[in-house]
């Protein structure tokens, strides 16, 4: 293997490094408020790339239906590792629960499949998001609040973007390039935005539960990514499905995780303790997870 191989897992993990580290840094020199920022995100950001990912390039059923299934068995590979740490520690905690089954669907996957497999990747990865934030927003909600609050997804335009970019590409119909295109500005404009939002979000955590948080960052990372390389088997996923999945699989906790376990009042320390060391973990692990599926 050539250097120029050898280094080759790693230009898809510095940009986006480079783009938190950035956040980071901002949030030591200058207090601002993100609420603003992530308003933006959900409501213009991450509909418009959603829909332009996935109505530009052609997708399969067939692909929908890997993505769909392969990240359904994952989630239930991953909770059965949770409840097996809950018994194996006698210990229970749903701001544990959240973080290690939810993984950075959008801030980091979205752009790490992008500068990784090109617009293929980013397109799977956008579905996965998708699928992902619908999981979150229903079962997520249920497991903290216990209630079966599966309208909550529907207050946000994602739903509607989602349906609009894939009835648009399943039809092959398509819309006028000085509409698409601005679309698509506001939708790639996001990804740096996210990232560098997610940096400034790490700074501002400022309380840390070791115990767990160590053990669930484990979980959500070595353990996703083992219940993932056991889905793309038994499911038969290959090509670009098949890295996307692995990608997905190894990916530190989102901070969306944080904000409804606050929310809701269920251990948030713990929660945000396993998100910081979950993605500070993935600065080393995610080039090895490039290094074996690339």
């Amino acid at each position: 293997m050539s250097d120029m191989e050898l280094f080759t897992p790693l230009y898809p993990v510095v940009p986006v490094f480079v783009l938190i580290t950035i956040g980071f840094c901002f949030a030591h020199w200058k207090k601002i408020t993100l609420l603003p920022i992530t308003e933006l995100i959900v409501y213009l950001g991450t509909p418009s790339l959603v829909f332009t990912s996935l109505a530009s390039k052609p997708i399969l059923i067939n692909d929908i239906l890997v993505l769909a299934i392969g990240v359904l068995l994952i989630f239930t590979g991953v909770g059965f590792l949770i409840r097996l740490y809950f018994s194996l520690f006698r210990f229970s905690s749903r701001g544990f629960a959240l973080p290690v089954l939810f993984m950075n669907a959008g801030n980091m996957g979205i752009p790490l499949a992008l500068f990784a497999f090109g617009e293929p990747g980013m397109q799977r990865a956008t579905l996965m998001f998708v699928i992902i934030t619908f999981l979150q927003y229903s079962l997520g909600i249920y497991l903290l609040s216990g209630r079966r609050n599966w309208t909550e997804i529907f207050r946000l335009p994602l739903i509607y973007a989602t349906i609009a970019g894939l009835g648009l590409n399943l039809s092959r119909m398509t819309i006028p390039e000085l509409l698409f295109q601005p679309i698509s500005m506001l939708g790639q404009a996001t990804i740096p935005i996210m990232l560098v939002s997610l940096g400034y979000r790490l700074h501002e955590f400022q309380s840390f539960k070791w115990r767990h948080a160590f053990g669930g960052a484990l979980v959500r990372i070595f353990g996703g990514f083992t219940m993932a390389a056991i889905v793309v088997h038994l499911i038969a996923a290959e090509g670009v499905n098949r890295q996307v999945l692995l990608l997905y699989g190894a990916l530190p906790a989102a901070v969306i995780n944080f904000v409804l376990t606050e929310k809701y009042g269920k251990d948030p320390e713990l929660a945000a303790s396993i998100v910081v060391l979950s993605t500070f973990i993935s600065v080393v692990t995610i080039p090895i997870v490039f290094w074996l599926i690339l």
